[in-house]
């Protein structure tokens, strides 16, 4: 680094360069070093001695540190931001070793400083340009195994990426969560615990899985989760979790992945469902019936108003369906009824 100690200034310094230090501006490291940065002055408006050019004599004043940074303290340096945007800054810095302030040449240093940053800058560009248009071939590599069906793609961070099939709404449909660009907050906690179990799935660190609540493996030992809730309009939702490896990751190396939410809304399913449901649990007409609708609208008015039945009716067949199946509430039902579906 070209400023030393006290570590303090140094520190705030670096927060000046990294924040609001005019781009590609040739800073003086004696300047930065005395700390005298606040107003986001550039070094030209400093009084400078003899009356030479701003930009590498020090300031009136200015004390020299002796800290460890190899010997150079005395030597006189130059750093500029070259480029900032809101995940980092790139600094780039001169310290001209063999010679101190008072024996610089100050044109030739400064003119040096300005001709590698001009030659710099423009390669920076292209590079940050390149990685950007990776990165956006990486996320539409990520989404077209879920082109299908609506899926968002976020970090674990929660911040999205990309989205596919109407994704983004169809998401915030589901009440399960709120998003404040760039990032989403989960409102939902069994949604919330199933995002947990898949890093930590893919992480290799199955006991923490175990603590988010997780007592089952999936069947496929991905760490792929399904959750299943009702929507504020009461229909029947179902979001899979998936992990993909982010930039640089692979599975058990530690660093978190991004993830593919692909949301399920209830569909069409074959009326032959109805005779597996019959044979299978020994439902009767007019419950199979129910089953394979209440399942298909996610709600028991809209079943009701289908069937042109009423509700007593209705929740005498639910609880009759209920005792056979061996099931417990609305939403088992709906996976036992999809998971037969599959045979189809």
């Amino acid at each position: 680094m070209l400023f030393s100690e006290p570590v303090q200034r140094g520190d705030d310094a670096l927060k000046f360069l990294l924040t609001e230090a005019e781009l590609s501006y040739p800073y003086c490291k004696a300047t930065l070093r005395k700390g005298d940065f606040g107003r986001n002055r550039p070094v030209s408006h400093y009084p400078q001695k003899d009356g030479g050019p701003p930009g590498l004599t020090y300031p009136e004043n200015a004390s020299v540190s002796h800290g460890e940074d190899g010997g150079h303290a005395e030597s006189a340096g130059l750093i500029s931001p070259l480029s900032r945007d809101a995940k980092s800054t790139i600094l780039f810095g001169c310290l001209f070793k063999e010679h101190t302030t008072e024996t610089i040449d100050v044109e030739t240093a400064r003119k040096t400083f300005r001709t590698l940053t001009k030659v710099l800058k423009p390669g920076l560009d292209a590079f940050f340009q390149i990685e950007r248009h990776k990165a956006q071939m990486r996320i539409q590599d990520a989404l077209l195994s879920s082109i299908a069906s609506p899926s968002v793609l976020m970090t674990r961070d929660k911040v999205l990426l990309g989205h596919a099939a109407s994704g983004l709404e169809k998401l915030l449909a589901t009440g399960s969560v709120r998003f404040k660009a760039p990032r989403f907050e989960f409102r939902n906690k069994q949604l919330e615990a199933g995002l947990q179990h898949v890093v930590d799935t893919f992480a290799g660190n199955t006991h923490t899985a175990l603590q988010h609540g997780h007592t089952e493996a999936p069947a496929d030992q991905s760490g792929d989760q399904s959750v299943w809730f009702e929507d504020p309009k009461g229909q029947l939702k179902r979001i899979t979790i998936k992990a993909v490896p982010a930039t640089g990751t692979s599975r058990n190396g530690g660093s978190a992945p991004w993830l593919i939410l692909k949301i399920f809304e209830t569909s069409e399913l074959p009326e032959a469902l109805e005779t597996v449901l019959q044979e299978r649990f020994e439902l009767s007409y007019s419950e199979a019936h129910l089953a394979r609708h209440l399942t298909m609208s996610g709600s028991m008015n809209d079943t009701v108003q289908e069937l042109g039945i009423t509700k007593n009716t209705a929740k005498t067949h639910l609880r009759r369906i209920f005792d056979k199946t061996g099931v417990n509430t609305q939403l088992q039902l709906a996976k036992l009824v999809h998971g037969l579906s599959s045979l189809f």
